[in-house]
């Protein structure tokens, strides 16, 4: 990347903001996504979370992080409130920590995973465990998948959308290249909240 700035070539980066180099991103409103998510939980009465990361250091997870906390603050919770554990972003390591999570002396209400290797490998554990998904813990994934419909039970989640931002991208460079005008610094697409059975919420016509 540092080719690229030294050469001083356009460059706009996609679905997550690198915090080290002075470079545009385009990415998901993964704080709304997030915040979203976690407050439809509160709502529902639900107020042991936990919630697997990934990767910590990047842009995505702290995003989403940041945007639980700000539901939980608004329900009366703090930060020590929330389960936190780290995924990775991986599926073995989703796994694990999902199992961690479902073996503490106070089980959580609802798991929020944040993203969809995780969530599924969430569920593989909730099954492991013989605990009932949404009846005993509700689960909440971030990335949607053609499967995620499919599970048992159906798996809400929050939606990205991977076109717009490879829409807006492009957009962005062919402006710079055109106007010579820098890009915008940050760019964030809206994300949607798509309720299925896994939260406790009745399925929609897809």
């Amino acid at each position: 990347m540092a080719r690229y700035l030294e050469r001083r070539l356009p460059v706009v980066t996609v679905n997550r903001a690198l915090r080290d180099l002075p470079l545009p991103a385009v990415t998901s409103d993964n704080f709304q996504g997030a915040y979203e998510a976690t407050h439809h939980l509160l709502a529902k009465g639900l107020r042991r979370l936990a919630i697997i990361l990934g990767t910590p250091n990047v842009s995505t997870t702290q995003d989403r992080l940041a945007g639980c906390r700000r539901a939980a603050d608004e329900f009366g919770l703090g930060a020590d409130d929330l389960l936190l554990k780290v995924g990775y972003a991986r599926t073995a390591q989703g796994y694990q920590a999902a199992l961690e999570c479902l073996d503490t002396n106070s089980r959580p209400q609802a798991i929020f995973a944040f993203n969809n290797l995780m969530a599924e490998a969430a569920l593989m554990a909730i099954h492991r465990r013989r605990v009932r998904c949404p009846d005993d813990i509700a689960l909440m994934g971030f990335d949607d998948f053609r499967s995620a419909a499919a599970l048992t039970p159906p798996l809400s989640v929050v939606e990205q959308n991977p076109v717009a931002m490879g829409v807006k991208a492009v957009e962005e460079l062919a402006r710079v290249i055109e106007t010579g005008e820098p890009a915008q610094a940050l760019s964030r697409i809206p994300t949607r909240l798509v309720l299925r059975a896994s939260c406790g919420c009745a399925m929609p016509p897809e």
